[in-house]
């Protein structure tokens, strides 16, 4: 194995693992208290710690170490990032809000279920239950996250609406932004749920276990 490689297997595993804990502390904080107030600081450390170290993931596209597109990985983790740092950090009122609970349950889902994809793929085999749940959970776990995204930026609004940011030395209002976000939510949900249709037909469709190893 290349130290490339080793690198990678490391990388997902503790992925893997925070991503797990992560499910869990939300799991039971909500089922255990039946409400939303509170799960943001049992979160926070661990969701900052492990959705910005995901940004290296950029950088595994940029250099080849993976085959996924540099642009779709940056524009998703992007997404992601701008949620948990400008919205539930800085915006209280949406630690409280049902978005939040939305993210804390799609989000643990779904990138527990991929890196587990991409350990069992270093190892060569990967059984057939794990390459159908890696392409088919995000056919309710995307929508429900991008929902559990828009319900929060909206509810971000208030709070943003008399700050202004300097872009290029324009005024702009970041209430005015954050309207403009919203809006690329319902296209980019279509083109990137399509696209991941199309990812899980090529996948799932009778083909080799050599060409099912090419696609991640």
């Amino acid at each position: 194995m290349s130290l490339a490689s080793l690198y990678l297997v490391l990388y997902n595993i503790i992925q893997f693992f925070g991503w797990c804990y992560l499910l869990v502390i939300s799991v039971l904080h909500l089922v255990q208290t039946k409400q939303i107030d509170g799960l943001w600081f049992e979160i926070a450390l661990p969701l900052k710690i492990f959705q910005t170290w995901m940004a290296v993931e950029v950088l595994h596209s940029a250099f080849r170490l993976v085959r996924s597109s540099a642009v779709t990985t940056l524009v998703q983790i992007a997404s992601r990032v701008f949620i948990v740092w400008l919205v539930f950090d800085l915006v209280p009122v949406t630690r409280v809000k049902p978005g939040l609970a939305l993210c804390a349950i799609a989000w643990p889902i779904a990138e527990s279920t991929r890196y587990l994809y991409y350990i069992l793929s270093s190892s060569g085999s990967v059984p057939g239950v794990v390459v159908w749940l890696r392409y088919s959970l995000f056919l309710v776990l995307y929508p429900l996250g991008v929902l559990g995204e828009m319900l929060s930026v909206y509810a971000s609004l208030p709070a943003y609406q008399k700050s202004v940011i300097s872009l290029a030395g324009v005024s702009v209002r970041v209430y005015s932004l954050l309207i403009g976000i919203l809006v690329i939510y319902i296209p980019g949900l279509f083109v990137m749920y399509r696209h991941m249709l199309l990812q899980r037909r090529k996948v799932l469709a009778p083909k080799t276990t050599s060409s099912r190893k090419k696609i991640h």
